[in-house]
């Protein structure tokens, strides 16, 4: 996981071309208390991701708005601080997706800290000149982890394939698997279900003489996922 301490990323901001400038009068969504009717977002989340095996977490806002992009959006946390303020061009298309990542501190207080619990506000103008506005509302309650027991943590795993297993979590909505290619920055990333306790890694994903880190995450249902993870390797030919 790649969860910035207080804010949220403005790199990804500016990935997709919006300056991180608050938004002026003439692009910005309606503040809480006007009496606008707005429409309501496809998707809205924020979700704390911890690393059980490091001790340390994020804070992930995922807001989707649909087909009609957003010109603007903002991201107001409990307390009625802004935490989200961006502006697109004013000739742009939309964007239509938002993943926004805080940083991982070693200390995952300070995340804690930085996104208190409680309700998120969104609000958003599209390029169609419609608002959007939407709640959500963020845990500090982390998800359960599991244990992996195999493979063992550096072993050489066959390159025709490997079964992750781990020990069943009372409360889990599923299990998230991810088994990332270090080499080539590629991963694997698969969901099963709440009974399940084992996954078979494909062959077809696999290559001689790569390391891998395996992790699998339990979903709760606050949305909340706490991962463990370990390194493994594949055999040279």
């Amino acid at each position: 996981m790649k969860l910035h301490r207080g804010i949220l990323l403005s790199t990804a901001l500016g990935m997709l071309g919006i300056a991180a400038h608050p938004v002026y009068a003439s692009d910005s969504p309606d503040p809480p208390d006007t009496p606008r009717v707005c429409e309501a977002f496809v998707s809205l989340a924020s979700v704390l991701e911890v690393n059980a095996t490091d001790n340390d977490g994020e804070v992930v806002v995922h807001v989707r708005s649909g087909n009609d992009g957003l010109r603007s959006l903002a991201v107001v946390g409990p307390g009625g601080r802004t935490l989200v303020a961006a502006a697109g061009r004013r000739n742009a298309i939309g964007y239509r997706d938002f993943i926004l990542e805080s940083t991982e501190p070693a200390d995952l207080k300070e995340v804690l800290r930085a996104f208190p619990a409680g309700k998120y506000l969104a609000y958003g103008t599209t390029v169609g000149g419609h608002c959007l506005k939407g709640t959500m509302q963020l845990s500090h309650v982390a998800a359960p982890a599991t244990t992996l027991l195999a493979p063992a943590a550096k072993a050489v795993v066959p390159v025709d394939g490997f079964v992750l297993r781990w020990t069943p979590v009372a409360g889990a909505v599923s299990y998230v698997i991810t088994v990332d290619n270090e080499d080539r920055g590629t991963k694997l990333v698969a969901e099963s279900a709440p009974n399940a306790t084992s996954f078979v890694v494909p062959a077809d994903w696999l290559e001689p003489g790569t390391s891998y880190t395996a992790a699998v995450a339990v979903k709760a249902a606050t949305g909340n996922v706490s991962s463990v993870e370990i390194p493994v390797s594949t055999a040279a030919e």
